[in-house]
């Protein structure tokens, strides 16, 4: 008895608020939610037979079926619910064939049937009340409606004719078009553009007239899909496709779209400029950056190898000469061991002193080993801790080397700039392209900007490879760069090394580890010289 009563209650209650509800969508809401409090697990929704509408769903065709023609509340046979039952949502002044649909586990009781079914009745007469507004006030609002129209005719006129200067002086090219997608209007610049005069496209289909034949479909779709849901892909914003001229030619566009029409009119203009010049320049800048990036690491090499050929050569000759003469030397043997010595000692600081030099220009390990090997090399000479986790792989030279040469910097950048206790290198390479990520536990706070000439720098070697590098740098919290460059299809992919081993980790250069030294968080640690990795654990920027 008492659960009865509470959902009278509920029903009281619901026809109380249902009496201030503002359209009908508000009032089925409120209906459809206090359904599970006069039926406990059930639910409701609100069909039509046949269509859908501002407060209500088209049912699905079987049920559709069964609701049509049905006038009072009915159980429904449907397939895969226990129980379902239809409540007509009617009144005298009511439009639609719609009902509440309840459905649950098990029938409801007699009691909750009657009280669905009054709440049904209510909400159909407070859905009429909505819809029915009296001859007097329509008359009313008809009269003042012609009167603000008569006043603002004026103002219309010089306001359209305003806008149709502007809109024939424009650059770029302008379209209107109804929700139909029929072209209302164009501008000069739109003749200049597409090579059609105005009088030939006024009233045709966009899409047959300007958008390329693979993209129609998709067109079509879309703003389908926006008129019905309201769903937005590409208002507001600026996009770039291919469009087609009269000719049938296609050409690189740039695309903005708004809504233009008045409610329950929909209209749409969109903004066309053609950027044909502007992709040309962009390819030529990244071709002259890659040929900029080629011709200097082609300097390098060119160095590498004359040094090589040269003056490595002549201090190998020497070495050997000098150990010939201490081999051979019979006067003041020991004084004669002391000069050999002190001469081999320069002579190998010497060589050691070239290689350092070629290595800064074009590694030969690189060349030899490839990338992982060039940059624990790299790593090793640094004063902080670096993790390393570069697969054994061999990549197309070009990007190898201008991978090798961004890390390069970047860790030069940390020692020079982070105040880093230690860094990190990763090189992943998914589908045709690969990803390579340099880190510390510094002092963060790094952006692109006139003044940063060693990003910048790292930006145009990356662009020049055709890939993209973002830059992850919140103050205080360290430094991420990640770079993305893709694999050209005409080249060789990824190429595991023979023997490859598993990622390494860089042993510091110059210092001498106690026997636990944390790097930020324990993220990195060496012990005993050597740096391990703790997994668990990255001091990547948060």
């Amino acid at each position: 008895m008492s659960q009865v009563l509470s959902s009278v209650n509920s029903v009281f209650s619901l026809s109380l608020i249902l009496a201030q509800a503002s359209s009908p969508a508000q009032a089925m809401r409120l209906v459809t939610t206090a359904v599970p409090s006069i039926a406990a697990s059930h639910s409701a929704v609100a069909w039509h037979p046949s269509t859908s509408g501002e407060y209500y769903e088209q049912a699905p065709e079987d049920v559709g079926r069964l609701l049509t023609g049905l006038t009072g509340v009915a159980r429904l046979d449907v397939a895969g619910s226990s129980a379902c039952w239809a409540f007509p949502i009617s009144s005298p002044l009511a439009r639609e064939q719609v009902f509440l649909i309840v459905t649950g586990r098990e029938d409801p009781s007699a009691q909750e049937t009657f009280l669905l079914s009054v709440l049904a009745q209510l909400c159909g007469a407070v859905i009429a009340s909505l819809y029915s507004v009296s001859e007097a006030e329509l008359r009313g609002q008809a009269d003042r409606e012609r009167e603000v129209a008569e006043a603002r005719a004026g103002v219309l006129a010089t306001s359209e004719a305003r806008q149709r200067a502007i809109l024939e002086a424009a650059l770029d090219a302008v379209i209107s078009i109804d929700q139909n997608a029929r072209v209302t209007y164009v501008n000069s610049a739109f003749e200049r553009t597409f090579g059609y005069r105005a009088a030939e496209v006024i009233g045709r289909d966009l899409a047959e007239t300007i958008v390329p034949p693979s993209l129609r479909e998709a067109h079509r779709r879309g703003l389908a899909r926006h008129l019905e849901t309201g769903q937005v892909t590409i208002l507001n914003r600026r996009i770039e496709m291919p469009a087609m001229r009269a000719d049938g030619t296609e050409f690189p566009a740039e695309v903005a779209v708004t809504y233009t029409g008045e409610p329950g009119q929909p209209a749409f203009t969109g903004y066309v400029r053609d950027i044909t010049d502007r992709q040309r320049a962009e390819q030529e800048l990244i071709a002259s950056r890659a040929r900029l990036v080629a011709a200097s690491d082609a300097a390098r090499q060119r160095v590498t190898r004359d040094l090589h050929d040269g003056a490595q050569q002549r201090l190998v000759a020497a070495l050997i000469s000098l150990q010939l003469a201490e081999q051979r030397w019979d006067s003041a043997p020991q004084r004669a061991r002391e000069l050999v010595g002190q001469a081999l000692d320069d002579a190998r600081l010497g060589l050691e002193d070239l290689r350092a030099l070629a290595a800064g220009l074009h590694p030969a390990i690189l060349t030899q080993h490839g990338l992982a090997a060039a940059v624990r090399a790299l790593a090793d000479r640094l004063p902080i801790p670096v993790e390393i986790d570069v697969p054994g792989l061999r990549l197309p030279a070009a990007i190898e080397a201008g991978l090798y040469f961004f890390c390069s910097e970047a860790l030069t950048n940390v020692v020079k700039h982070a105040r880093a206790t230690c860094a990190g290198i990763q090189l992943e390479v998914p589908a045709e392209k690969c990803v390579v990520e340099v880190w510390d536990d510094g002092i963060g706070g790094a952006r692109l900007g006139p003044e940063t000439s060693g990003l910048i720098g790292l930006s145009d070697r990356i662009v020049a490879l055709g890939g993209t590098l973002d830059i992850i740098s919140p103050p205080s919290r360290g430094t991420m760069l990640r770079a993305a460059v893709p694999i050209p299809p005409a080249t060789a992919g990824p190429v595991p090394l023979p023997g490859s081993s598993p990622p390494m980790v860089a042993k510091p250069a110059g210092r001498v580890a106690s026997d636990r030294e944390s790097c930020s968080a324990g993220a990195c640690h060496r012990r005993r010289g050597s740096v391990i990795r703790s997994r668990g654990h990255r001091p990547r920027p948060r």
